[in-house]
Parts: structure tokens; C-alpha cells; sequence
């Protein structure tokens, strides 16, 4: 009698660190093919030549799939790396970089935009991309930030990269979507510098006209 197969961990062959991105490309060709709804575990995993139970053991579910087979394969130590050299304002340099990232290759950038597309309605999807972008924040500009409220201007800095990331490739605001890449740096880099260092305002006058 043949011993059935026990639960748990899929076996694995010799071939184990090539599968991992087998799945990867099989769930970028399927999501952009079908997009994320009409994406199933299974058809990945038939694509992919795999039992998707295995898909299962290395991702855990399809929006931990999704986020990491789309989100830009970026080093942020190597792309943002040396922006303290351009203190006491940075941030031009800053969104440079952050624009050419996009810019530059294309297959990453459309990767990218749908992970975007997705997170948008996807919470838990939104969220890994959330933490991706602070990552970029925390990893370029941590030797730059005020050390007052420094997650919080960091985390606003994150924001001003998702919004125009989300104008100029996903909604395609017109003005946006045509500028110029030195030209948006130039105009939002004194943005970035002003997070990062600029004094708390005095809103005790708003805070009693509020009451």
C-alpha cells in the first residue's frame, strides 16, 4: 500500500530557489493578463507549473502575492543613498531620484502603477505599500529629518510621493502627467525640505476659533 501524502509544508525539490520566482512571473504575466479579481491561486500555480499549495508555503495568501510579485524592485539604500551631501535642502534631489525610479524603466513602472490600481481598493494591499513607501522615506531621508516629530514628517513625505506618483501615472492629471521631470522636482522638493525641518506652526489661534 502507498503512503498517502502527509499535510503540511509542500515538498520541495532540488529546484527550490528557482520556484519561488517561477510563481512571481507566472502571477505578473496572469495580473496583467487578467488583472487581480479574475487572478486565482490556481491558475497562477498552473502557469507556473506548480501545486498551489506552494504558492501558499512561500506567499501566504494572494494580496502578499500580489504586493510582492508588482511593488518596484527598488534597493532604496543604493537608489537614495548620500542625500545628507545636499543638506540643508535635499528634497530636489530627492524627488530626482524618486521620479527617475518611474521614469526610467518601464516594465517596473507598469508593475508598479497596477500595484497602485490595487491598493486602492485593497486595504491590506494598501497597507504593505504604505510600509514600502515610508521604507523609502525612512532609508533617503533619515539622516535629514528634524529629530521633532520625525515619523510624522516622514510619513508626510511618503504621502507627498504616493499622491504624485498616483497624478501623474494612474489618474493623469494633465498638468502633472506633461511636467517636466526637473521641473516637478524643483517645485516639489521645497515641499519635501519643509517637512523635513520646518518648525511647528502656532494653531492655538485656529484650536480657540475652532471652539
Amino acid at each position: 500500500m502507498m503512503a498517502g501524502r502527509t499535510r503540511g509544508r509542500p515538498r520541495l525539490g532540488a529546484d527550490e530557489p528557482n520556484r519561488r520566482e517561477v510563481i512571481l512571473a507566472a502571477a505578473r504575466e496572469l495580473f496583467a493578463d487578467r488583472g487581480f479579481e479574475r487572478t486565482t491561486m490556481r491558475a497562477i500555480g498552473s502557469r507556473a507549473g506548480v501545486d498551489p499549495a506552494l504558492i501558499h508555503h512561500y506567499f501566504g495568501n494572494k494580496d502578499a502575492l500580489v504586493v510582492e510579485a508588482l511593488r518596484p524592485d527598488v534597493d532604496p539604500a543604493e537608489v537614495f543613498g548620500g542625500l545628507s551631501a545636499f543638506l540643508p535642502q535635499p528634497g530636489t534631489e530627492f524627488i530626482t531620484r524618486v521620479l527617475h525610479v518611474w521614469e526610467d524603466d518601464g516594465p517596473r513602472r507598469d508593475r508598479a502603477v497596477a500595484l497602485l490600481r490595487i491598493a486602492v481598493t485593497h486595504p491590506e494591499i494598501g497597507e504593505a505599500l504604505s510600509v514600502f513607501f515610508l521604507g523609502i522615506a525612512h532609508t533617503a531621508l533619515g539622516e535629514c529629518v528634524s529629530d521633532d516629530q520625525r515619523d510624522l514628517r516622514l510619513a508626510l513625505i511618503a504621502g507627498q510621493i504616493v499622491g504624485l506618483v498616483l497624478l501623474r501615472h494612474v489618474i493623469r492629471q494633465p498638468d502633472i502627467a506633461g511636467a517636466g521631470l526637473d521641473d516637478l522636482a524643483v517645485r516639489v522638493g521645497p515641499v519635501i525640505d519643509h517637512y523635513l525641518s520646518a518648525q511647528d506652526p502656532d494653531v492655538s489661534g485656529l484650536r480657540d476659533a475652532a471652539r
